[in-house]
């Protein structure tokens, strides 16, 4: 057993150099065990250790996501792929800022000074502002709500609640005095849309701030449009560790509000994957950036063509015996003639002091004529146009491809019903879904928000249907009017039908192969009686088997004729 003298010898720095290595050296000899018995506890515990590492590591083999996100990590239900770059998003701070090039500030300006983009989005604007009404009879542009089964039967208590969510969209909410709206800055239905399709338009940014009530069991009391360009998303743990929290509004890098998915609709119109992007659509004026530069560029030069004059760069050269008192007044003269839109169309003047003196203009480089800037501006409105989905005409454009698209024919009718379809549809459809799922699902499950009028047939083309397969009763009983009495009224509209119809009628009146039919009794056997083949057959003649055609008696019964059997 080593002594306490001996472990202070072995640790003291001031002791000889021999004495404290012959301490230190029984000290470790007193700790080694005597035997393999002591060494067993140690032998032990590694193997325990390496067992457990063992252990460790199958488990980890087995796990089926080796590097978890972080809902994964939590434990927290939902998508467990990684949906935004956290990287980007911690290094900006409380916010994810939209990760691009153009900001939405930039996006707005170039709205503002682009007059074929404001054309576009104001066109869009008036045509979406026809559909925010309830339409009178249920037929034209407007909006319903309606049973999301279109089977199933509408009662009392349904035909109710509909009337309540048709008026609480026309009024954004249930508050119906305008002055009281006002001073609620809420706008009616029209005002919202108005506001929404802009920035959808421009941002793809609309979102929807929600006001409950009071006691938030009865459900949304009013709706109200917010800017886009100041919304920002929350990074994937919330704002300051409120995960419920998923929006923010920065107005001058300051925060003024929070939003959680109760206090704000935020569905961007075009959706990305991009985990750099992570929540934030692609609006398509981010599209036609390049677009919109060569727009602009080219509407500057012709400006500045007719600001600065209509003199092209070139030279002016002068011939002839001129001093320099000569030369400078010539350049005062010159200036003071074409400088200037006032001056524009001005005639220079040039005295020379004999007949060899002269001006001569040389260009440089070729001047842009008038064709090829039409060309090109039209190039790019037809670029324009396409992105958005709408056509030249709806914002009264000639198309760069007149004739050859659909978009651009010569039929008016035909052009705008492309338009609708390829852009005003899939916005309307866009704000049909986001109503139906964010605001009328909170008064029931079983209504939807839906735009009226979209698909409607032309009066014209309908009427031109309805009258191959109505009678005349039918189609003044469509129109209101009161039934004609009378054989006449069960007279179908369709002229090819007319005739057969005439047949059936007069076949049923003069009772045709009836055997019953005249006063004498069998009229096979008596001669003055008119037979079923005598009123077929003027004067007696009887055709040949062959003379009537196969499949007679089919045709006669598609007309809903009787059908008749001729025996020779």
């Amino acid at each position: 057993m080593i002594t306490q003298k001996a472990l202070e010898t072995a640790y003291n720095q001031a002791a000889p150099s021999d004495e404290r290595e012959h301490a230190l050296r029984d000290a470790q000899s007193s700790a080694l065990p005597s035997s393999v018995v002591d060494m067993l506890p140690v032998v032990e515990f590694i193997q325990r250790q390496h067992e457990e590492q063992e252990f460790s590591k199958s488990l980890s083999r087995a796990q089926v996501i080796p590097f978890p996100s972080r809902a994964v990590s939590d434990g927290k239900p939902g998508m467990q792929s990684v949906w935004v770059n956290d990287t980007y998003g911690n290094a900006m701070g409380e916010w994810r800022e939209r990760w691009s090039g153009m900001s939405f500030d930039m996006l707005r300006g170039m709205v503002d000074q682009t007059p074929i983009l404001s054309a576009v989005i104001f066109t869009r604007i008036r045509q979406v502002k026809r559909f925010c009404r309830v339409p009178d009879g249920g037929k034209g542009p407007g909006f319903q709500v309606r049973l999301k089964d279109p089977n199933a039967k509408l009662g009392t208590d349904e035909q109710q609640s509909i009337a309540l969510l048709q008026e609480f969209f026309t009024h954004s909410g249930w508050e119906r005095n305008p002055r009281q709206r006002a001073r609620l800055k809420r706008d009616n239905f029209s005002g919202l849309m108005a506001k929404l399709v802009r920035d959808s338009l421009t941002l793809d940014s609309a979102p929807i701030e929600t006001e409950y009530k009071r006691d938030k069991r009865l459900g949304i009391d009013g709706m109200y449009a917010v800017d886009g360009a100041t919304i920002r998303l929350a990074n994937e743990v919330g704002y300051r560790d409120e995960d419920e929290i998923f929006a923010l509004q920065v107005v001058d890098g300051n925060i003024r509000a929070a939003y959680t998915h109760d206090d704000l609709i935020y569905v961007p119109r075009n959706p990305r994957t991009d985990v750099m992007v992570g929540g934030y659509g692609l609006s398509e004026t981010e599209l036609l950036v390049r677009v919109v530069t060569g727009f602009l560029n080219a509407f500057s030069y012709n400006t500045k063509y007719f600001d600065s004059n209509a003199i092209p760069k070139g030279l002016l050269h002068l011939t002839g015996e001129y001093s320099d008192q000569d030369m400078a007044a010539f350049k005062r003269y010159w200036n003071a003639m074409v400088k200037g839109i006032n001056n524009a169309w001005t005639l220079p003047v040039l005295v020379s002091k004999n007949q060899e003196s002269k001006a001569a203009f040389e260009n440089f480089g070729v001047d842009v004529n008038e064709i090829m800037f039409a060309k090109w501006m039209t190039f790019l409105t037809s670029i324009i146009c396409a992105i958005y989905g709408i056509a030249p005409d709806e914002i009264n454009f000639e198309s760069f491809t007149a004739g050859t698209s659909s978009l651009s024919g010569s039929d008016t009718e035909e052009k705008l019903i492309n338009s609708k379809d390829k852009g005003l549809r899939p916005l309307l459809s866009h704000f049909e879904d986001l109503f139906s799922d964010y605001i009328v699902s909170e008064f029931g499950d079983k209504y939807v928000f839906r735009w009226t009028g979209l698909d409607e047939e032309d009066p014209q083309m309908r009427w031109d249907k309805d009258k191959t397969i109505l009678t005349l009763n039918e189609a003044r009983k469509a129109q209101g009017m009161e039934e004609v009495k009378g054989e006449w009224g069960n007279a179908p509209l369709n002229p090819a039908l007319m005739s057969a119809w005439q047949a059936e009628n007069q076949a049923q009146q003069e009772d045709y192969g009836s055997p019953d039919a005249g006063g004498g009794g069998d009229g096979s056997q008596d001669g003055g009686g008119d037979t079923a083949e005598d009123g077929m057959f003027d004067g007696g003649d009887k055709p040949d088997e062959g003379d009537q055609p196969d499949g007679g008696q089919d045709m006669a019964k598609s007309f809903g004729l009787p059908v008749f059997t001729v025996v020779p």
